[in-house]
């Protein structure tokens, strides 16, 4: 088995999946709600009321359908200037935006090389670490990156982690449960509030784009660790 460095798992065609669901609602049917059991925009908006302000960042967004649905609810109400939505997904699909919506940006990026450049008080991760390669890095990074009292809130597929040296369940679950990290086995998502800095102490040593579907019936990407 070869695995696959960073540089070049970016241009494998699982990674770079037309199948995968790019065009979640915020809430409703198909949705970051019906996914994570809550709804964006009301828990931003439980936000602005108890801090004057809130922001959202959301992590392989697709088509950042749900954050530009999450921006007219918030500019119908007049409160686009205390609310900042983000987006980042590897592949530019982004529609064009209403002129009129002015809390919103989309960026085309891999998250492997990217730097938080703010807190936030919402960061979501919609399936999409099942296509990433150093998956831990990116959970890392997203939980530094919250305010005090911010939801990081993603799918994860412990199936598509591997490690070298160790019991890879064992040993995350007691990662996790050191930093304070919530893991659901049945539903697979994986929550913490407020930012701290963590490390798994692990080695990243590649991806497998040849794993097959995963619990979803997607094809997806399996990340190798040492420890």
């Amino acid at each position: 088995m070869t695995l696959l460095p960073e540089d070049r798992l970016i241009w494998s065609p699982i990674v770079v999946n037309s199948r995968m669901n790019r065009e979640r609602n915020s809430s409703g049917i198909n949705s970051y709600e019906q996914e994570f059991k809550f709804k964006p925009e009301e828990y931003l908006a439980s936000k602005i009321k108890e801090f004057g302000q809130a922001s959202w960042l959301d992590l392989c967004c697709g088509h950042g359908k749900a954050l530009i649905q999450t921006a007219e609810y918030f500019d119908k109400l007049g409160q686009q200037n205390v609310v900042t939505l983000k987006g980042i997904d590897l592949i530019d699909t982004f529609p064009t935006v209403d002129k009129n919506i002015t809390c919103i940006e989309l960026k085309s990026e891999s998250l492997i090389t990217w730097t938080p450049d703010q807190t936030y008080d919402l960061i979501t991760c919609v399936h999409g670490l099942h296509y990433l390669g150093d998956k831990l890095k990116v959970i890392e990074s997203s939980i530094n990156a919250l305010k005090p009292s911010g939801l990081f809130v993603a799918n994860l597929d412990l199936g598509n982690i591997v490690l070298q040296g160790a019991k890879t369940n064992v040993y995350l679950k007691n990662s996790f449960k050191k930093y304070g990290v919530d893991y659901n086995s049945r539903t697979r998502v994986l929550k913490h509030i407020g930012g701290i800095a963590i490390n798994f102490n692990l080695k990243y040593l590649g991806a497998d784009d040849k794993y097959g579907p995963n619990y979803t019936g997607q094809d997806s990407v399996t990340s190798y660790y040492s420890v």
